[in-house]
């Protein structure tokens, strides 16, 4: 088994961190309005300004930090750097424990109501923050001496898991795709919200056309912020770094474009996740996956006979037929959901813990 040294860990943002971001906030400079219509251009003017006067004056800091430090977080050092991460514990473990990924913007926080859904339905779940993400270490080289997947691994070996599932969406579906490559003697199997690319794209469905052309058309219409963050990541983070309006209008695009609409985002859900970002100054270590994919390519993992399971949520960046997918993976479960999006956690908690938990089922069984 890997030892791990494991420390208790408590959020505990200074005053005067508060102090600084309700001045900035309240000394921004906007810029000349736009003669087109709402979030067209980009983000929206109007709703921007709403959410900047909430969270300057009236949105509270303090109580989300104490929610949060309600909840088992632990740092571990893992491979020579600091994850930090949620442990919850099931009252009565009756299943695998789980390690769940989340993507980009999201964060941890974003995962908690799935996290205690999965305990209460029998598992152990485990919640790390990706290198460079809040409260974990950005890796010290590039690219990393120890790669995500193995530190997530290392994790739950040291923390006494010898057989476990994996779940993922987004930058996290391929770190789960990889853990499970690599480790198919610990990983019973992997739960995916995303997949890889096929090698093979001969022979395509009408399904798999139609979902490709939707991709192109969304990497054309949408995808440049991904196309930023792969290439001139810093260039950006200057002045999301400096700029608390700017970074929240940088994510907040996103979490209307990619979300179910008829999902209830309320002010401070997505006020707590640029707080998050700002107070740990990791908006711009948050692009590092990015440009590593292109700066620092690793060999892709074959996938096997690894059991897998892919949950397609309708609003989510691309929705994969079973077809395709299988293309890749070992699919043994393939869940189409009526509502939903990228932030399935979030949008969706009840339903995805239970395809989750089923999931997982099959794999005991």
């Amino acid at each position: 088994m890997i030892t791990l040294d494991i420390a208790e860990f408590a959020i505990a943002v200074p005053d005067d961190d508060i102090a600084d971001l309700r001045r900035r906030l309240s000394s921004t400079r906007w810029p000349r309005s736009w003669p087109e219509p709402a979030w067209s251009a980009g983000t929206d003017s109007d709703v921007l300004a709403h959410l900047v006067d909430y969270w300057a004056d009236g949105f509270d800091w303090r109580s989300h930090e104490q929610r949060l430090n309600a909840e088992p977080q632990r740092t571990a050092t893992v491979g020579g750097q600091r994850v930090h991460f949620l442990h919850v514990r099931a009252k009565q473990p009756t299943d695998l424990p789980l390690i769940l990924t989340n993507g980009w913007p999201s964060t941890f926080a974003e995962l908690i109501p799935l996290a205690h859904r999965l305990a209460d339905l029998g598992h152990d779940v485990v919640v790390p923050s990706l290198p460079g993400f809040t409260f974990s270490d950005q890796p010290s080289e590039a690219p990393a001496a120890v790669p995500t997947y193995e530190l997530w691994h290392h994790l739950m070996s040291g923390l006494g898991y010898d057989r476990y599932a994996a779940h993922g969406g987004d930058l996290g579906a391929g770190i789960t795709s990889r853990l499970g490559a690599a480790h198919p003697e610990a990983v019973a199997g992997i739960h995916l919200m995303a997949v890889m690319p096929a090698v093979d794209h001969s022979n395509l469905t009408a399904a798999e056309e139609a979902y490709l052309s939707g991709i192109e058309s969304w990497t054309s219409d949408g995808g440049a912020y991904q196309h930023q963050q792969q290439t001139r990541p810093l260039t950006l983070a200057y002045g999301l770094t400096d700029s608390p309006v700017g970074l929240l209008a940088w994510i907040l695009e996103k979490y209307r474009s990619w979300s179910d609409l008829s999902t209830r985002w309320t002010d401070d859900d997505v006020l707590l996740q640029a707080s998050l970002y700002w107070f740990t100054n990791t908006i711009g270590t948050s692009f590092r996956p990015y440009f590593d994919y292109l700066a620092h390519p690793t060999p892709r993992p074959t996938m096997g006979d690894l059991p897998t399971a892919v949950a397609a949520f309708p609003y989510d960046i691309s929705v994969p037929p079973r077809e395709y997918a299988e293309r890749t993976y070992h699919v043994v479960r393939y869940t189409r959901f009526n509502h939903g999006g990228h932030f399935a956690p979030h949008e969706q908690p009840d339903a995805l813990a239970q395809d989750l938990h089923d999931f997982a089922i099959s794999l005991s069984g």
